[in-house]
């Protein structure tokens, strides 16, 4: 009896890590589904995005959805990199909001452009070896049935989980954002000031040049 009261206590002890990392999963998944429903529903309702009225209108409304759900600050300083710890506080500040400001931009005009006909949630294959960072993938489909997988990687702080990257299709949303900050900070022979000025006139030009073809 006592072998076999041991016996189960030792499989209760491997059992519980495990559905405790399937629970951390499904509740940053629960996250990353309602944001995505949410955009889907909220661009339906139709985006001119070359009406300044209405684009920003619907900026509004996309930032008020991922507003707690997106860590704005975290990815902004990521994007700095190592010319984060050479800015101020008032430049790291001012970075952080210009940022918030373009990738909001981006991604509603992105959204305004893509008609999402259906959303799939793609079972974890692995465990995260920590529990606080959980990878949620989702398989997007087009109207014309082309299928995008949307990778997003969540950050747990105080009970909240929160998207710190996005890869579609292979582009790293992060690395790319940070890319483009290390070559105009070269550019600008390392003068941020005029890295963060000059940043959402080539955050527009990039995405002007992808949108082109």
């Amino acid at each position: 009896m006592k072998r076999l009261l041991t016996g189960i206590a030792l499989m209760l002890s491997l059992l519980v890590p495990a559905v405790q990392a399937q629970a951390n999963w499904e509740a940053a998944s629960s996250v990353v589904e309602k944001v995505t429903q949410d955009m889907v529903s909220l661009l339906e309702e139709g985006v001119d995005v070359n009406d300044g009225a209405s684009l920003q209108a619907a900026m509004g409304r996309v930032e008020l959805k991922l507003d707690g759900v997106v860590d704005f600050d975290y990815i902004a300083q990521r994007v700095m990199g190592k010319f984060y710890r050479r800015a101020t506080d008032e430049e790291r500040t001012q970075f952080a909001t210009v940022f918030r400001h373009t990738m909001v931009k981006t991604y509603t005009k992105a959204l305004a452009g893509f008609e999402i006909t259906r959303v799939e949630l793609v079972p974890a294959s692995v465990e995260s070896p920590e529990p606080d960072k959980q990878v949620v993938t989702l398989d997007v489909y087009s109207g014309a049935g082309t299928k995008y997988t949307l990778v997003n990687y969540m950050l747990e702080r105080d009970g909240q989980w929160q998207l710190v990257n996005v890869i579609l299709d292979g582009i790293n949303l992060r690395l790319t954002f940070g890319n483009q900050f290390a070559d105009l900070a070269e550019r600008n022979n390392g003068k941020i000031r005029q890295v963060i000025n000059s940043w959402e006139s080539q955050v527009d030009s990039q995405a002007g040049k992808t949108e082109g073809g």
